[in-house]
């Protein structure tokens, strides 16, 4: 099955660490369990440097950029505008030090988990300081387990990593983050459609990239993969049948398709390696938010599939209006 034993080490690494977290999620009854699920897949799937000090500059930046969040939107709660044109700023500045694709990459969890903070404070009934505890308390257990798993199994060695050149960001890749980011913010801020907060995902990971070919890649893979990844956890929830309460057989279920797509995910080339690790995310998302009670989850995961699909969609559109611009002003020149 597996080439190396590094594979096989990491394909159990990557399926205990998710599935042991997620569990933890279901017997510590937290009310935000889904950080149990989204942060260990970052770990176990992003993260070079499992030391404790990379584990910590990993989660240290997302958990400070959620307490900042919790800050403006309790400081400034009558004055959402206030809040709105902060989170632009906030948007601009980690858009501006994104100078290297792994910087992309990091720069987009704390993104996101201001993006929840703001909107969570909308709505939510949940206490806005209590998720933050839920949130801290999280990357704890994430980076416990971890280490231990990469203890267990240890991750092999790889050399130094190679040195990326940095490319200064433009004003304009700051207007475009700042515009889909915002506008986004903008219409959760006026809707009261705490579900499609998750859509923001995606919203990021584009509007973060270098130029309109990777932004196209972007939609096209996520597309594939966030899509893929809800008709996964339907048929999960079948297989579940409402019986996700017996922690034995919902870990069975759990960690069966977590190991097959780790096992996809560490046989693969590093392009393929992305796809994968990005549909393990939107398996275990809805999974870990639609199945922690004994209902179905099939309407809650079926609404999130045609979300996303919107929000793609939209994404996919303003990505056509902006070329057809382009191509219109080019052919005004070479007329003129």
């Amino acid at each position: 099955m597996f080439k190396t034993p590094s594979q096989r080490n990491e394909a159990i690494r990557i399926t205990l660490a998710i599935t042991l977290c997620m569990l933890m999620g279901q017997v510590l009854n937290f009310d935000s369990s889904i950080y149990l699920a989204l942060y260990p897949t970052i770990a176990m799937t992003k993260v070079k440097d499992y030391s404790w000090s990379g584990l910590f500059k990993t989660f240290s930046p997302t958990f400070i950029s959620a307490c900042v969040a919790l800050w403006v939107a309790e400081v400034f709660q009558s004055h959402p505008f206030i809040i709105w044109t902060v989170s632009l700023l906030f948007i601009n500045y980690m858009r501006k030090r994104a100078d290297t694709p792994a910087k992309v990459g990091a720069s987009i969890m704390p993104i996101f988990n201001w993006v929840l903070i703001v909107i969570f404070s909308q709505f939510s009934t949940q206490g806005m300081p209590d998720r933050i505890g839920e949130i801290l308390l999280s990357m704890v257990i994430t980076s416990c387990i971890a280490k231990g798993l990469v203890t267990l199994f240890p991750v092999q060695e790889k050399g130094q990593a190679p040195i990326l050149k940095r490319v200064k960001v433009t004003h304009k890749q700051g207007v475009v983050a700042m515009v889909l980011i915002g506008g986004g913010i903008a219409v959760l801020m006026n809707i009261d459609l705490l579900s499609a907060t998750f859509c923001m995902v995606p919203v990021i990971a584009a509007a973060t990239q270098v130029n309109r070919q990777r932004y196209l890649e972007v939609i096209s893979q996520r597309f594939v993969t966030q899509i893929g990844g809800c008709m996964i956890a339907v048929l999960i929830s079948i297989v579940l049948a409402g019986n996700q309460t017996i922690l034995s057989y919902y870990a069975l279920i759990l960690g069966s398709t977590i190991f097959a797509i780790a096992t996809a995910m560490v046989k693969s080339s590093k392009v393929d390696r992305d796809i994968h690790s990005d549909a393990m995310l939107a398996t275990v998302l809805p999974i870990q938010l639609y199945l922690g009670t004994s209902s179905f989850g099939l309407e809650s995961i079926l609404l999130r599939a045609w979300e996303l699909a919107v929000t793609l969609g939209i994404l996919f559109l303003v990505f056509q209006l902006t070329r057809f611009r382009e191509n219109h002003v080019q052919r005004s020149q070479l007329d003129t």
